[in-house]
């Protein structure tokens, strides 16, 4: 029996590794594929827009700005990604309030990577 190409590219999406995305969350809460798939879409967005926001508060010294960022950020990332880099978005936000911005910056830059590979991983889920 041959499947549908959606079908096809569900079980795609399912039986694909990915190093820092992790739906099972976001799959309890959306209860369906429409609403995961809305979820997704808004989290792409959210993430995108979260990594440049606290890029340019890094750069502008606005430490208000990089708390806000990093709050929101660590609020969302529970639901769509693995546990071990949630942990580190939780700690990175809960340090950058004590320590000077330097080091944020640094432990920042450092998960940079991490953050674009997630972003592609959330990209080639959506373009299934």
């Amino acid at each position: 029996k041959k499947l549908s190409v959606r079908a096809t590219a569900r079980a795609y999406v399912t039986t694909t590794p990915t190093q820092f995305l992790d739906l099972t969350p976001a799959k309890d809460l959306a209860g369906n594929d429409a609403q995961l798939r809305q979820l997704v879409e808004t989290f792409e967005v959210s993430l995108a827009e979260e990594i440049e926001k606290i890029s340019q508060a890094l750069v502008t010294n606005n430490q208000h700005q990089l708390e806000f960022s990093l709050h929101t950020l660590k609020g969302f990332v529970g639901l769509f990604v693995v546990p071990t880099l949630a942990l580190q978005v939780e700690l990175l936000y809960k340090n950058c309030r004590n320590q000077p911005l330097a080091i944020t910056a640094t432990e920042f830059n450092a998960l940079v990577p991490s953050f674009q590979s997630l972003l592609r991983e959330v990209r080639g889920w959506l373009s299934l």
